[in-house]
């Protein structure tokens, strides 16, 4: 597996396993767009050449809000979504902090983000639809030289 980042021969892909994975996803013209917002990163994990998983981010001063991470449900349980948030932590290891929401009900992204020093900080209540749920807040302090 590499990883890459999402560029005009991918995009489509990326759009793709947004689709599959997530009840409300970004268009492929969202992704699109994404090539050239100069604060937007998303990182691909390509597996023999197919695009297994993604991660896309904004950096804004210092801040990283870390917007979807996803991984096709047969390349799942390989660490996909590991090797991805550990790729993005380093690429952008002068921003200061990272920030996230996720679904109170997964299980197994909380314990990912939580493995790698995420904190619970706070809830928004009914923050997400189809179905219904409250997000969770999680935030890691990255470099506190800023």
């Amino acid at each position: 597996m590499q990883i890459v980042q999402m560029n005009e021969q991918n995009y489509k892909q990326v759009a793709m396993i947004e689709a599959e994975c997530f009840s409300q996803p970004w268009s492929e013209k969202t992704f699109y767009e994404e090539l050239s917002n100069a604060n937007a990163h998303t990182f691909v994990a390509v597996e023999n050449g197919e695009a297994a998983g993604f991660l896309s981010v904004w950096e804004v001063c210092g801040e990283v809000n870390i917007n979807n991470i996803a991984v096709r449900e047969r390349f799942r349980r390989k660490g996909i979504a590991r090797a991805l948030l550990q790729h993005m932590l380093d690429e952008l290891s002068s921003a200061y902090s990272a920030a996230l929401e996720v679904r109170r009900s997964n299980a197994s992204a909380i314990a990912l983000y939580e493995s790698f020093g995420f904190k619970c900080v706070g809830q928004r209540k009914n923050f997400y639809s189809l179905p219904t749920e409250d997000a969770l807040l999680y935030t890691k302090i990255l470099n506190g030289e800023n």
